[in-house]
């Protein structure tokens, strides 16, 4: 028997419309309609290119409309604005780019966010994005792409260590600290969940070692049995083979009363998508992951992922205003959730 999905909203923190004002107002609302989570993601430096062909919050049309600067909201402590504005729902990061952070910091500011919200914490994380996306936070933070996998291990190693004792210490390849004392600890025991992105080999390798989750982008349902699977050989190879893990993927999402019209509004939206992505983000894999459509088309759509295993859905919203945004999350609360529940 299946579980019933989850559904997630990745809130407005990117462009012309992110604000305090709508992270607030879209997680509440989310909240009050019964979604499972709410969503950030994480980049420290973001360029005009990137604000308009890596579009993650919002649209192409507000982004003309506003001819504003490029506006991230960073991360974690958008998480902690969450968790004092929200009660029930999961907060979540898909994903937090490891190799950018201090593991030392990050790992404080981890658990202190799930003391806040009183365990409520999904952590995805991740090893940033590639130079073809032209994303930029490596060479502007003096990092290396080079060593990112490793590092990424290593990080979250330390990171454990420090949740996990009362005097910690760590020496690693890439980091190292002596014994000292780091409080608060997680609510969520050992650690808040711990869910990676990505789809390469070297991803579901981390997500086998480390995670207890998957959150990755551009996954047709067909994909995902195989995929799943290799995630659980790798892990029982690495002494896991008792984890369950929840499968999750990362989809743009339009929804209105007709095919036609989710099609009209989303549409340059992701033309633009494949100029802003990595390789992998091309205009037919986009087609085959996306939910877009009438209530009934994702009902569907959605049926087919629930069929492959996926679980859990970060959904990112195209939409032309904040209120637009309501609209649609109000349509799929009202039609699609129930049909799942």
């Amino acid at each position: 028997m299946r579980l019933a999905p989850e559904f997630g909203v990745r809130l407005p923190v990117v462009g012309p419309l992110s604000s305090m004002d709508a992270m607030r107002h879209t997680a509440v609302r989310s909240e009050a309609l019964g979604y499972d989570a709410v969503w950030v993601h994480d980049f420290l430096a973001w360029t005009s290119y990137q604000d308009r062909h890596h579009v993650s919050a919002g649209s192409i049309e507000a982004l003309e409309a506003a001819d504003a600067p490029p506006m991230f909201m960073e991360s974690l402590t958008n998480l902690a604005f969450l968790a004092g504005v929200t009660d029930t729902i999961d907060i979540g990061v898909a994903v937090l780019c490891l190799p950018y952070r201090n593991p030392i910091v990050a790992a404080k500011q981890v658990a202190n966010i799930d003391v806040l919200s009183e365990g409520r914490l999904i952590l995805g994380i991740g090893t940033g994005a590639p130079k073809t996306t032209n994303n930029v936070d490596f060479e502007v933070l003096g990092v290396s792409r080079k060593t990112k996998y490793d590092v990424t291990r290593d990080y979250l190693r330390a990171m454990m260590e420090i949740w996990t004792t009362d005097v910690s210490s760590y020496d690693g390849e890439h980091f190292s600290f002596p014994e000292t004392e780091f409080f608060p600890k997680p609510v969520q025991k050992p650690w808040p969940r711990i869910w990676a992105g990505g789809h390469g080999p070297t991803a579901q390798d981390i997500v086998a070692e480390f995670c207890t989750g998957w959150i990755p982008p551009w996954i047709a349902p067909e994909d995902y049995p195989e995929r799943i699977d290799n995630i659980h050989s790798l892990a029982a190879e690495k002494g896991r083979e008792d984890v369950d893990f929840t499968i999750a993927s990362e989809v743009y999402v339009a929804i209105a009363d007709s095919d036609s019209e989710a099609l009209d509004f989303s549409r340059k939206t992701l033309e633009v998508l494949p100029y802003g992505f990595d390789h992998t983000a091309t205009p037919e894999a986009i087609a085959s992951a996306g939910l877009i459509g009438s209530p009934q088309t994702l009902v569907d759509k959605i049926s087919q992922y629930v069929e492959a295993g996926v679980q859990h859905y970060e959904m990112k919203f195209i939409y032309h205003d904040v209120e637009h945004l309501i609209q649609q999350l109000e349509l799929f609360a009202d039609k699609v959730i129930p049909e799942f529940r």
